[in-house]
């Protein structure tokens, strides 16, 4: 019997071009050789062999992990913007704010009555309350309501 593997997950599947490689590894492996055997060429005369194969391998490096680095479903290019984004762009240190909206309401509260205390010691608050209290007795004493 034919056995077929089927992926797990369906867009992890990337289909295979050329000796187990996808066309994004095909096409970086290309890329670093088509730049980097010219460069070989030309600069191994002056510079020696070591350090041409040195700098071969990072001008390679580049191109090699674009293609095949791979970091939880996200491609070189996306991871690199990922890291630069939070290592850079971010602020490091998150400052964590709350609002206690309970120390909010007892604030304002404690200074209502702070002015309302303030407001009561007056001497224009005791005279204009003693006005009143004579108003309401006397309406009560003549049986009315009164509309204070």
């Amino acid at each position: 019997m034919i056995e077929v593997r089927i992926p797990k997950e369906i867009r992890t599947y990337k289909e295979k071009l050329f000796f187990g490689l996808n066309i994004r590894q095909t096409v970086c492996i290309v890329l670093a050789i088509a730049i980097n055997v010219p460069i070989y060429i030309f600069i191994r005369p002056y510079i020696g062999d070591d350090l041409a194969g040195w700098i071969i391998i990072f001008t390679a490096m580049p191109l090699i992990l674009i293609g095949f680095f791979n970091y939880n479903g996200m491609p070189f290019e996306q991871f690199l913007t990922c890291i630069v984004r939070f290592q850079f762009l971010t602020p490091p240190k998150r400052i964590y704010k709350t609002e206690n909206i309970y120390g909010i309401l007892i604030d304002t509260h404690e200074k209502r009555v702070s002015l309302e205390k303030k407001k009561r010691a007056s001497r224009f608050y005791k005279l204009r309350r003693k006005a009143y209290l004579k108003k309401k007795i006397e309406a009560h004493r003549q049986g009315q309501k009164f509309k204070g």
